[in-house]
């Protein structure tokens, strides 16, 4: 399987709602990293397939996506690079968001050591903020 086909695995299991396959994907101790604000309940850094758990159950608790979309990966040595966007909605707040993003996922081995998500940390602040005025990163 190349490093593409892999990356593309991982999307297939989280559009069927399969954490599980997902994380069979993963290197024991994969880098899981999500920046932005704090407002945004997933943001931060996860180490291990157990907090990555935790992070997956925060994008279950937190937010609905509706559509999620991967427009293209380009893949170059161990990184590859999904380019998408996604809309939905805070589950909190019930307040839409939109973005375009950039996910770097890095192999060894045949699994994900690490992942990068790059975002509009703006609109999804907005999102998860109850004023007119959210973070900004």
């Amino acid at each position: 399987m190349t490093n593409t086909e892999i990356v593309k695995g991982m999307y297939d299991a989280f559009g069927r709602g399969d954490i599980a396959a997902l994380l069979n994907s993963l290197s024991d101790n994969a880098d899981w990293v999500v920046h932005g604000p704090e407002v945004i309940p997933t943001v931060g850094q996860y180490k291990g397939v157990m907090e990555i758990v935790t992070f997956f159950q925060k994008v279950d608790e937190t937010m609905d996506f509706d559509p999620f979309v991967i427009d293209k990966f380009v893949e170059q040595g161990d990184t590859v690079v999904a380019l998408g966007s996604y809309s939905g909605r805070s589950k909190p707040l019930h307040k839409p968001f939109r973005s375009n993003w950039a996910m770097v996922f890095t192999l060894s081995g045949g699994k994900v050591s690490r992942f990068e998500e790059h975002t509009d940390t703006a609109a999804m602040a907005e999102a998860f903020t109850s004023g007119s005025q959210a973070a900004r990163t």
